[in-house]
């Protein structure tokens, strides 16, 4: 008897263990589908979020193809797969209230199930508004150093002077089919070698001014003093209204710009070194803001993830290098007069920088006055066989992936540089060398010939707003 109470009890044991079991069982089951449920949540309004920022990138896109681009109405795919299911966005782009040179770009992106496209997961909305910049006169504007084309540079949408000689090599080009450019040459790069003399620079009379590779072309109308031949593959086309190359043509004799230095230097009012913290991000917060007239000693470095905010003119009395995911910003308070950064030594941009025009579509203009002269950054004019030296010498140099449509760059006595790849507004020098790996966009930008856009501010958008 004893003994059967004794199993009796066992079982009941056994019941009430498996049962705490079974329940302790339930609860993980509950805990780790609630957790999936968030994750799987999570990703997919991520998801919907990169999908709705993916519509923001191509309507850029599509703006910069053309500026009357009024966005995707219908659903476009950006994903259809098992893991992610089936992606779309739509996105429409409006004029901005009281801003002629902006716009509104809203995208809205949306993940359905992959099995049923009809059945929608998750949806998000970004609103972002984009500035378009355009250049002001010559996109290139070149002394008699002239201009060199490598790789697979391109000068689109504004009209190119140059006072020596132009030479394309690779797959450069200057102007397409659809929209031709006027190109002027003026041919004076002579007397040849490296002591040319007081005479230089004086024009060349036996020789042509433009060299072309096999694979290079010109698209417009091509005024180039002495210059007869089309190239080795008729390389200089007229493209659509365009002239070709006008044989006889005298181009005309334009300087490069002038600016003035001393005026530029008496104007500051306010003096800082090119290393104090104020200026540069030497420590985080990353956000620093230059006021108008500001003087720096040194050599200045902006680099990292810094954030600056350019209120006027300024002068460096050294080196100016713009690095790493640095983003310049012209301040609103400029209105439509561009700040000029005048710098006594070499202007150098890479990595990812970005430089990015104020909500008036006004950009910013880079000047270097470094030479190897004896008279350095002071000279007041410079000519013949030292021009001839410093209009080699680089004193500007762009390269990365930089992103500055609608800024100048002004090697003011030697050779601007333009490397890498991205979208450049105008460059000025002795000598402009493009020599891109990348293609090279200059001039207003790409094929709408009135701007190129870029974000200025960035939303999202939630339900109710």
């Amino acid at each position: 008897m004893i003994k059967q109470k004794e199993q009796g009890l066992v079982l009941v044991l056994v019941l009430v263990m498996v049962s705490a079991l079974m329940l302790i069982g339930l609860a993980l089951i509950s805990q780790t589908t609630s957790q999936y449920l968030v994750t799987s949540n999570t990703a997919t309004n991520s998801n919907a979020m990169y999908t709705a920022e993916a519509g923001i990138e191509q309507s850029i896109q599509q703006l910069n193809t053309s500026s009357s681009f009024t966005g995707y109405a219908s659903s476009q795919t950006f994903f259809n797969t098992t893991a992610q299911g089936f992606g779309t966005y739509t996105t429409a782009v409006t004029a901005a209230s009281g801003n002629s040179n902006a716009k509104v770009i809203t995208s809205t992106g949306k993940i359905y199930r992959y099995s049923n496209h009809t059945s929608l997961v998750s949806s998000r909305t970004v609103q972002v508004t984009v500035v378009g910049t355009t250049s002001q006169g010559y996109s290139v504007m070149t002394g008699p150093g002239g201009l060199i084309l490598s790789g697979s540079a391109n000068i689109t949408n504004s009209s190119v002077f140059v006072g020596g000689t132009i030479s394309l090599t690779g797959t450069a080009k200057i102007g397409t089919a659809a929209k031709p450019l006027q190109v002027d040459v003026a041919n004076k790069a002579c007397p040849a070698g490296a002591s040319p003399g007081a005479s230089y620079p004086a024009l060349c009379t036996s020789t042509e001014p433009i060299s072309l590779d096999r694979s290079t072309n010109i698209y417009g109308s091509v005024c180039a003093t002495g210059q007869t031949s089309k190239g080795p593959n008729n390389n200089i086309q007229t493209g659509s209204g365009g002239q070709g190359l006008i044989v006889g043509c005298a181009a005309p004799d334009v300087p490069t710009p002038t600016y003035s230095r001393a005026s530029h230097i008496a104007s500051m009012t306010t003096t800082g070194s090119g290393s104090d913290n104020t200026y540069v991000c030497n420590s985080w917060p990353f956000d620093r803001t230059w006021p108008a007239n500001l003087k720096l000693t040194g050599n200045v470095t902006i680099g990292g993830s810094c954030n600056l905010t350019i209120k006027g003119n300024v002068y460096i009395t050294g080196t100016l290098t713009i690095g790493g995911a640095a983003h310049i910003k012209v301040d609103n308070s400029a209105g439509a007069s561009r700040p000029v950064i005048v710098a006594d030594g070499k202007i150098t941009v890479g990595g990812s920088a970005a430089i990015t025009a104020n909500s008036a579509g006004t950009g910013a203009e880079f000047i270097s006055f470094a030479s190897n002269a004896a008279c350095g950054a002071t000279c007041a004019d410079i000519t013949g066989t030292a021009l001839k030296t410093t209009s080699t010498y680089e004193t500007i140099n762009v390269g990365g992936a930089v992103s500055v449509p609608g800024v100048v760059f002004n090697a003011y006595w030697g050779k601007a540089t333009i490397a890498g790849s991205g979208n450049v507004g105008s460059a000025v020098g002795q000598t402009v060398d493009l020599s891109g790996a990348g293609t090279l966009t200059f001039g207003t930008v790409l094929s709408s010939g009135v701007s190129t856009w870029t974000i200025s501010s960035y939303q999202i958008k939630y339900p109710g707003q």
